[in-house]
C-alpha cells in the first residue's frame, strides 16, 4: 500500500492527462484560452505598473520634487491600472466567467449525453459500473473540470507576473552585476541561499502531500476500505441531503435513524483505524500551508531588507528598494506557485481520466445503414430464428436457441416464472443487446443492418421497472417538450386515467411528484402504471410491447386494462407479459418460456389441456385465487 500512496507519476503521463483535459475544454470553447490569458495577462501588467509607479512616487519625494510632478505620478498610478482592472473585470464578467460556467455545463451534459446514448449493453456492463465507480469517487475530491479552471489560472498568472518582475527587476540587476562589488554579490548570495532554504522547505513539504494524491487518487482510500466505509456514509448522505421525501417516510417510521448514524458518523470514525496514514496526510497538509505562510512573509521581508540595505551605501536610488523587494517576491513566490499548482492541476487531471475514459468508449454494436421501410399498414413481421443469449460476465444462458414468429396484427402473450427469459426476449427485439448466435429478422432482414435510430421506433414499451419524471404529466406522456395536448388526452383516457386528468388541477400541466414543483401531485402505483401505458399509446408504433406493467394492480383491473388495450392497439401488433396468467386469456398466441427456452405455444384452450405441461401446471397454481362470476 505504501508503494501506491509514495510512487511519482511520471512527468510525461501528468503532462498526458492534462492536455488531454485541456483539450476537451478547447472543443468545447475555443475562444476561452484567449481571452482568459488576455485578462491575466492585464492583472500581470496592472500590478507591475503599480509596482513602477509606486516606486516613482517615492523617489521624487526623496529627491523633493514639486507637488505637481507628484500629482502627475499619483494620477499615472491611479490611471493607467485602473484602466487595465476595468477591461480585465470586463473581459472576466461578459466573458470568462459565463465561458467557464458554459463549459462546465457541456462537459456535464457530454458526460450524461454520453452515458445515455452509449450501447445498453455497455451501459449495463460491470466494466462501465466499474467506471461510474471511479468517476463518482474521483468527483468526491474536488470541483471536477472547475479545479482546473483555478489551477491553470495561478499557472498562467504566475508566468506572465514572473515576466513582468523579470522586466521590473532587469535595471536593477544590471546595476548590481556592473558594480563589481564583492559585498553587493554576496548579498545577492545570502538573499539566494535563504530564499532556496524557505521555498525549498515548503515545496518539499507540499511535494510529499500532494505526490501521494498523485500516486493513484483512487487508491488513497483501497477498494474494499472505501466500499465498507465511505460508500456507505456518502450512500445516507446523499439520500438524506437530497430531501428524498419517499426515503425520509421509511425512515422515520422504522426509526432507521440509528442505523443511517452508524453508517455515516460511526463508520467514518472506524474507518480513520483502519486508515493511518490519512492522519499522516493530513499533517503534510497542515505542514505544507504553514511553511507557506511563513515563506511568504519571510521573502518579504528578506527582499526589503536586501534591497534596503542596498539603498543605504547607494547602489542604486531608493525607489528602486519596492522595485528589487517586490520582484525578488514576486519571482520567487511564482516559482513556487507554479510548481505547487502544476501538482495540483496534474492531481485535477488524474481525477477526470475516468470521465474522459467514459467520453471515449465506443460503442460496441453494429450500426446499420439501411433505412426501415415505412409501412401505413403496419405489416412488420418479427422472427427469432436459433436466438441464445446469456448476459455478459455471466456463463449460463438467459435465452437458449430461441426460434419464434410475431405474426403481423396478432396478439401474444408469454408467461413464464421468474428467470425464465421473457424480458431478455423484450430487450433483444427492442435492440438493447444483440444476440451471440442466432439472428432476429424484420421483414427477413437482419435487424443489425438497420438504422437503429429508426429501428427504435417501431417499439412502445412498457418495462416492468418504468420511470415517470418530476415534470408536468403531458410532458411525461410524450416524453418531450412538444405535448399534442389532444393526443395526450386521449392516451390518458384509453388508459383509464380520463377521470383523474379531470381532477387534477393544471390538467396536462399538473406537475407529477414534489421533487421540484412545491404544488406537485403524488400519484398512485396503478396510476403511474396506467401513465406509462399512455405514454405508450401516445407513440403510437406499429409495435406495443407490455412487459408486467401492471403487477402493481389489482387482477380485475389489470384484465380490465389487458382487454382495453387489445381494442386501443387495432392493426398493431402486441406482446403481453404477466404473471397472471388469467389476463392472457383474451390472446390466441401464448408462449410459455422456462429457463431461458420456448417449451408450448398455442391458445389457452389448447394448453390448458396439456396436464403435463408447464402451462397447465401454472394456471392450475393461480386458479385457487380467482372466482369467476
Amino acid at each position: 500500500m505504501e508503494d501506491n500512496l509514495t510512487s511519482k507519476l511520471p512527468f510525461r503521463e501528468n503532462m498526458k492527462n492534462i492536455r488531454n483535459l485541456l483539450v476537451q475544454v478547447y472543443r468545447i470553447d475555443k475562444s476561452y484560452f484567449f481571452l482568459n490569458s488576455l485578462r491575466l495577462l492585464l492583472d500581470a501588467v496592472g500590478n507591475a505598473m503599480t509596482v513602477v509607479l509606486s516606486a516613482e512616487i517615492l523617489e521624487m519625494l526623496y529627491a523633493a520634487r514639486t507637488g505637481e510632478e507628484i500629482m502627475r505620478v499619483v494620477l499615472l498610478l491611479l490611471a493607467i491600472p485602473t484602466l487595465l482592472a476595468v477591461a480585465s473585470s470586463v473581459l472576466w464578467h461578459e466573458f470568462v466567467d459565463p465561458g467557464r460556467a458554459n463549459i462546465g455545463r457541456v462537459y456535464e451534459g457530454n458526460l450524461a449525453a454520453k452515458f445515455q446514448s452509449m450501447d445498453y449493453s455497455l451501459v449495463n456492463s460491470p466494466y462501465v459500473k466499474d467506471m461510474q465507480d471511479r468517476i463518482d469517487r474521483a468527483h468526491g475530491w474536488g470541483a471536477g473540470i472547475y479545479d482546473l479552471f483555478w489551477k491553470s489560472d495561478s499557472i498562467v498568472s504566475g508566468i506572465f507576473n514572473l515576466i513582468c518582475s523579470l522586466v521590473v527587476a532587469y535595471p536593477i540587476l544590471r546595476i548590481i552585476i556592473n558594480s563589481r562589488n564583492l559585498w553587493m554579490y554576496l548579498g545577492i548570495a545570502v538573499l539566494g541561499i535563504v530564499l532556496w532554504i524557505l521555498t525549498g522547505a515548503a515545496t518539499k513539504a507540499d511535494a510529499a502531500f500532494q505526490e501521494r494524491l498523485l500516486a493513484n487518487p483512487t487508491k488513497v482510500y483501497p477498494e474494499e476500505i472505501y466500499r465498507k466505509y465511505y460508500s456507505f456514509s456518502w450512500y445516507w448522505v446523499r439520500r438524506c441531503m437530497s430531501g428524498d421525501y419517499h426515503f425520509i417516510k421509511d425512515v422515520h417510521l422504522y426509526d432507521g435513524y440509528d442505523l443511517m448514524k452508524k453508517y455515516t458518523v460511526d463508520h467514518i470514525r472506524e474507518s480513520e483505524k483502519h486508515m493511518p496514514w490519512v492522519t499522516v496526510l493530513e499533517k503534510l497538509n497542515g505542514r505544507a500551508g504553514f511553511l507557506q505562510g511563513c515563506t511568504g512573509s519571510l521573502l518579504t521581508l528578506t527582499g526589503y531588507l536586501v534591497s534596503a540595505a542596498y539603498a543605504l551605501v547607494g547602489a542604486f536610488p531608493v525607489g528602486s528598494v519596492i522595485k528589487f523587494a517586490e520582484s525578488i517576491t514576486r519571482i520567487v513566490g511564482g516559482f513556487q506557485s507554479m510548481g505547487q499548482q502544476y501538482r495540483e492541476m496534474a492531481l485535477t487531471a488524474r481525477r477526470e481520466v475516468s470521465t474522459l475514459e467514459m467520453l471515449s468508449i465506443s460503442d460496441e454494436m453494429y450500426k446499420g445503414k439501411l433505412p426501415v421501410e415505412k409501412r401505413l399498414d403496419n405489416k412488420y413481421e418479427i422472427e427469432f430464428r436459433n436466438v441464445s443469449f446469456r448476459y455478459p460476465g455471466t456463463e449460463q444462458y438467459a435465452l437458449k436457441n430461441l426460434s419464434l414468429k410475431l405474426r403481423i396484427g396478432e396478439r401474444m402473450a408469454i408467461v413464464g416464472m421468474n428467470g425464465s427469459g421473457k424480458t431478455t426476449m423484450i430487450k433483444l427485439l427492442c435492440r438493447l443487446y444483440d444476440p451471440q448466435e442466432g439472428e432476429i429478422l424484420l421483414n427477413g432482414v437482419d435487424i443489425r443492418k438497420f438504422r437503429q435510430e429508426e429501428y427504435i421506433k417501431l417499439f412502445s414499451v412498457v418495462f416492468q421497472d418504468f420511470k415517470l419524471l418530476s415534470l408536468p404529466l403531458g410532458e411525461n406522456v410524450a416524453a418531450s417538450m412538444k405535448v399534442d395536448r389532444s393526443l395526450a388526452e386521449k392516451s390518458l383516457g384509453q388508459a383509464g386515467l380520463e377521470e383523474r386528468l379531470r381532477e387534477l388541477p393544471e390538467g396536462l400541466d399538473t406537475c407529477l411528484y414534489q421533487d421540484i414543483a412545491d404544488d406537485g401531485v403524488e400519484i398512485s402505483g396503478g396510476e403511474a402504471q396506467k401513465i406509462a401505458i399512455a405514454r405508450a399509446l401516445y407513440k403510437d408504433a406499429p409495435f406495443v410491447l407490455l412487459d408486467e406493467p401492471t403487477a402493481s394492480l389489482d387482477p380485475l383491473s389489470e384484465y380490465e386494462i389487458y382487454s382495453g388495450f387489445d381494442t386501443m392497439v387495432q392493426d398493431k401488433t402486441a406482446i403481453y407479459i404477466s404473471h397472471r396468467l388469467s389476463s392472457c386469456r383474451f390472446c390466441n398466441d401464448i408462449a410459455v418460456f422456462h429457463q431461458g427456452q420456448l417449451i408450448q405455444r398455442g391458445s389457452h384452450e389448447e394448453l390448458v389441456k396439456d396436464e403435463q405441461g408447464k402451462y397447465y401446471e401454472l394456471w392450475h397454481a393461480q386458479a385457487q385465487y380467482y372466482t369467476e362470476k
